[in-house]
């Protein structure tokens, strides 16, 4: 980029089109909320065990894993913009498929087709945020990500407006939220489409490219943050999926109280994510991973043996401190490889979204041998793993490079 340091920042090359595709990923991360949100519905009609809403959950996330790295990996070579409106389409037959379905095969197939909206949309909607952030690119990122947080915090307010009167075919419901997204993408694609230049194609680098001692430091780091990662997710999910249970089962309160609680864990993350990259500007990546990590560590370990307003800060407090880490990770990765950018993306996101899967599926049947109590008192225990960003080493310089 040329020009000097006091010229203004040049404006968004649409800010319009920015803002409607981060409305987007709202209204795609508000559908994909709906698989934690039925789980106390499909457990009662369906009589599913937590092993089995584990396996929803896994089959879910496992989808995301490997198709997001791989679409996106494939669509840097050669963007599609009509993937958006595709990903949508497929996400709204999930949401018909699971309001019919009567046995666990169906449900595992249903959000399989929620899976592959969300892998399709949220490579091809990063890059459109990228065409129309201009040189405020961090700017778009963050109004994309949190919108999309955001979403995914209207779980418990589905789960007390619409599932608990409608049942599982309230579902249904989100097909007009579908429609709606989808008239957008519609628009969104052809405007990407008309404003894609030949530098928007990226032309992979290889790897030989690194020295063979530069590489043990990579696989070092790389162990280290997929440790740090798996703490994190594993949280995560113990915490949306399962504590609903916990608060009703265990200590006896109604489903609207339990899923409160759950909306102000799903805030703090959203806060998390928004602020994490800021106070690593300030502070440096690995000071900021080491407060995620000692902070969100601390205090999840005091969850089971809290409740009423306690609960709700400690909720808040572990929240927001472990996803202030997630992009803070990223960045720390791709200062070791800021030549692999789509490469790097497409991995810490797919690790999240793997662990996630078989988190989900391993504190189920946690739940299911040793009851849902002694499940939480593990699940929260796990983030105290993350203490190992200590063991990392200090980022590189920006100068230096």
């Amino acid at each position: 980029m040329t020009g000097t340091r006091s010229q203004p920042l040049p404006a968004f090359n649409s800010l319009p089109i920015l803002g409607a595709i981060s409305l987007v990923h709202l209204l795609n991360d508000s559908i994909q909320a709906v698989i934690p949100a039925m789980f106390p519905i499909l457990q009662t009609e369906l009589n599913l065990s937590y092993s089995q809403l584990g396996l929803i959950a896994f089959a879910n996330n496992i989808i995301a894993s490997f198709l997001q790295p791989l679409i996106g990996s494939y669509t840097d070579r050669r963007p599609m913009p009509y993937l958006l409106p595709f990903g949508m389409i497929c996400s709204m037959l999930g949401m018909l498929w699971m309001g019919v379905a009567s046995d666990i095969v169906q449900l595992v197939l249903a959000v399989m087709l929620l899976g592959v909206g969300s892998s399709v949309f949220h490579p091809e909607g990063s890059r459109l945020v990228v065409l129309a952030s201009g040189e405020r690119r961090g700017m778009g990122q963050s109004l994309f990500q949190v919108l999309g947080q955001a979403g995914q915090a209207l779980a418990p307010i589905w789960t007390i407006v619409i599932f608990a009167p409608l049942g599982q075919k309230g579902s249904w419901l989100f097909v007009i939220v579908g429609i709606i997204a989808t008239a957008m993408l519609f628009y969104l694609a052809g405007w990407y489409k008309a404003n894609l230049r030949e530098s928007d194609f990226v032309r992979p680098v290889a790897l030989k490219k690194l020295h063979a001692k530069r590489q043990g430091l990579i696989y070092y780091v790389f162990a280290l943050i997929a440790i740090i990662t798996f703490a994190r997710s594993c949280y995560m999910v113990g915490v949306v999926g399962f504590y609903t249970f916990f608060q009703t089962k265990v200590l006896m309160n109604s489903l609207a109280e339990a899923q409160s609680y759950i909306f102000i864990f799903l805030v703090s993350l959203a806060l998390g994510t928004l602020h994490g990259g800021t106070l690593a500007d300030r502070m440096g990546l690995r000071a900021v991973l080491w407060l995620s990590v000692s902070v969100s560590g601390l205090t999840a370990v005091l969850l089971p043996f809290t409740e009423g307003w306690m609960a709700y800060l400690v909720l808040f407090i572990s929240g927001y401190a472990a996803m202030a880490g997630f992009p803070v990770s990223l960045i720390y990765c791709l200062e070791l490889l800021p030549e692999r950018i789509g490469l790097i993306s497409g991995m810490m996101f797919g690790l999240a979204f793997g662990i996630g899967a078989v988190a989900a599926i391993g504190l189920g049947a946690i739940g299911d041998w040793l009851g849902i109590k002694n499940m939480m008192i593990i699940c929260c225990s796990l983030p105290l793993l993350g203490l190992l960003a200590f063991l990392l080493p200090m980022e590189r310089s920006r100068r230096h490079r």
